[in-house]
């Protein structure tokens, strides 16, 4: 599979493309929303290793999970009109609830390469993004494209893993092998390729891809006017 680096890199050169694409075609109104796009896009990118037990991108996701929770806890406890000392423990309550609880349990309950690296999951992060974005009063063109932009980084990243899969990527050569073994080799593929484009049903468990499926229905319901309004503005 591709490394973080790989990733990162891929996806913030889809978001900037994308951002620009968006710009040019008149989906954004200014260069600050092509701005949200390259970020939305390059943060997709690396959302499918939120499953990893261990290392960079987890430490990422949920720090920036713990953060928005933090700033959320602060905004509506300041709102209640209660003392400056709860102002200052909420956020530092819900800090702490999601990096260090929450994140704990995501752990246990979770399997790297599990159904987060899969089709379903890629439409249910639009969705959700899309129902999130249809809270707000941006215009349906705008909230198409956001959501399409982390959908985009989170498809770039389960296909860099499909493709990092062939061997010609990392096989290296043999003295003992004929020139066209080596050609052979290295358009063989690991274990792990169809692993990442999976549909969901090819987990180790079968609740999991139950799950997303249902998710995804109740996500279709939710989010059904906006996208008929997404429908009619593509066409």
């Amino acid at each position: 599979m591709a490394d973080f680096k790989t990733h990162l890199t891929v996806g913030t050169a889809t978001g900037f493309g994308l951002s620009m694409f968006a710009y040019m075609v008149d989906w954004i109104s200014n260069i600050y929303m092509a701005v949200i796009v390259f970020f939305a896009t390059s943060i997709g990118s690396f959302l499918p290793d939120m499953d990893s037990e261990s290392g960079l991108p987890v430490k990422i996701i949920f720090g920036m999970y713990a953060y928005l929770a933090a700033t959320l806890a602060m905004y509506f406890v300041s709102n209640l009109g209660l003392n400056f000392i709860f102002v200052l423990l909420a956020p530092a309550l819900a800090f702490i609830i999601v990096k260090v609880f929450l994140e704990k349990i995501f752990n246990k309950f979770t399997s790297h390469r599990g159904i987060f690296h899969s089709v379903p999951a890629i439409l249910i992060v639009f969705l959700i993004c899309l129902l999130i974005a249809s809270k707000t009063n941006l215009p349906v063109k705008e909230q198409f494209i956001i959501s399409l932009s982390v959908a985009m980084g989170y498809f770039c990243h389960l296909l860099l893993d499909e493709i990092f899969a062939f061997n010609f990527l990392t096989s290296s050569k043999s003295k003992d092998l004929s020139l066209w073994e080596q050609v052979k080799k290295r358009f063989t593929t690991k274990k792990s390729f169809g692993t990442a484009l999976d549909l969901g049903f090819n987990q180790p468990e079968k609740y999991p891809g139950i799950i997303a499926y249902a998710i995804l229905i109740v996500l279709i319901f939710f989010t059904f006017p906006s996208l008929k309004e997404i429908w009619f503005f593509l066409k």
